[in-house]
């Protein structure tokens, strides 16, 4: 036919490509919304997997818990060493509880200087028992050095 084309054709041409083009993204959306919604589901399904495990879990966790509840219970009455060793722990942590009452009687400042003084005593024993030197002090090496002997102090040194 003719090379030509009349108005009418090209709006007609121009509409149909504006209603493709509205076409294919309208698949595109479509597309997009099927995948996020298998999305969705893949983590909805694994979320509730991974809460069933770790709900099967916390149950026997729980009951196992339970379970050494009693058998502690059991080996505390039957065991007296044990009774025994709970029961100085026991002494202990009230001591530390009459200690710490005696301090808030005292006042912050004697507290303070208390609590100085066994973090002084504390890293003191640390100390000699790194180097290596009894509770009572230093030992005189005479028993394993019978060769040594203390020094004698000069008489002509005046002070």
């Amino acid at each position: 036919m003719w090379p030509f084309t009349t108005r009418r054709e090209r709006q007609l041409q121009a509409e149909l490509d504006a209603v493709k083009a509205d076409r294919e993204r309208i698949r595109g959306e479509r597309t997009q919304f099927a995948k996020d919604r298998d999305t969705a589901r893949f983590n909805r399904e694994q979320i509730l997997r991974q809460l069933a495990e770790a709900d099967a879990t916390n149950r026997r966790v729980h009951d196992r818990n339970l379970e050494l509840g009693r058998r502690i219970s059991e080996l505390t009455e039957s065991d007296p060493e044990y009774a025994a060793q709970l029961e100085s722990q026991v002494a202990e942590l009230q001591q530390r509880l009459d200690d710490a009452a005696r301090e808030a009687a005292d006042g912050e400042w004697r507290g303070r200087a208390r609590r100085a003084e066994k973090r002084a005593d504390h890293l003191q024993k640390e100390l000699d028992n790194a180097l290596g030197m009894p509770p009572g002090g230093v030992l005189s090496s005479a028993s394993w050095q019978p060769a040594n002997q203390l020094p004698k102090q000069d008489k002509a040194v005046s002070s």
